[in-house]
């Protein structure tokens, strides 16, 4: 027979309840065929379709999947018990406090000394080099009534030379040595005389003659007054 026949089947339903796999052995021919084409199978050897995947029911044919809800998780912090371990206080002894003190306060004796001995003579002398220079020096312009009429003014230069204090005056716009004049202050003595500055040279009316009299201050605290004669400065007061 040269005709084949292609047979239908009726597949059961798949249901959503029932997934099993459908075999060859499960699939029931029609009664009826499906008719006769040359070519393909004979009648008295049926071709199985077999192989294909088993298809899901479409929503047309009366299935329905309800819709899942939603899954809700709580989720409780429960709280946390802190257990606090009492830890047994040490008391200080009376002569682990004397001891303790004492080394306390000579550690600030060691360190105050310190200070006074090395760091504050270094910070010291750092800041007269840099305003001083070495030798100490120090420079002062006034009218002092030593000059002439067209240049009143002088110049005072003080200086430490190896300890001894000199203050030197010159008179503006003249070469004359009539308007030179050095003054000898006073000699120091001690490590260090050297490095004594000269801070301050002041004029001021100091026994009422109406001459500005010179007041030389050095960084030891020490003054000296030298009094206004009319042409320079003496130690000696005219007035007396």
């Amino acid at each position: 027979m040269s005709a084949r026949e292609q047979t239908a089947w009726d597949d059961p339903p798949i249901l959503r309840t029932h997934r099993a796999p459908v075999t060859d052995r499960q699939r029931v021919p029609a009664r009826k065929g499906a008719g006769h084409q040359a070519g393909i199978h004979p009648e008295d050897e049926p071709y199985y379709t077999t192989g294909q995947p088993a298809k899901r029911p479409r929503a047309d044919v009366g299935f329905y999947e309800p819709p899942r809800m939603p899954t809700v998780v709580r989720k409780y912090n429960q709280p946390v018990t802190q257990v606090a371990e009492e830890v047994p206080v040490r008391r200080l002894l009376p002569a682990h406090f004397f001891l303790t003190a004492t080394g306390v306060l000579l550690l600030v004796i060691v360190l105050a000394l310190f200070l006074t001995m090395y760091v504050f003579p270094a910070l010291r002398g750092w800041n007269d080099d840099r305003i001083y220079g070495y030798p100490r020096t120090l420079h002062m312009r006034a009218n002092v009534g030593h000059g002439t009429a067209t240049e009143p003014y002088s110049d005072f230069i003080a200086e430490n030379v190896r300890g001894n204090i000199y203050v030197v005056e010159i008179g503006e716009g003249s070469t004359s040595p009539s308007l030179i004049h050095a003054y000898y202050i006073i000699r120091l003595t001690g490590e260090g005389n050297d490095l004594v500055a000269i801070i301050a040279i002041t004029f001021s009316d100091m026994n009422g003659d109406g001459k500005p009299d010179m007041f030389v201050t050095l960084e030891n605290g020490s003054t000296f007054v030298f009094y206004n004669t009319g042409t320079q400065f003496s130690q000696q007061n005219p007035t007396k």
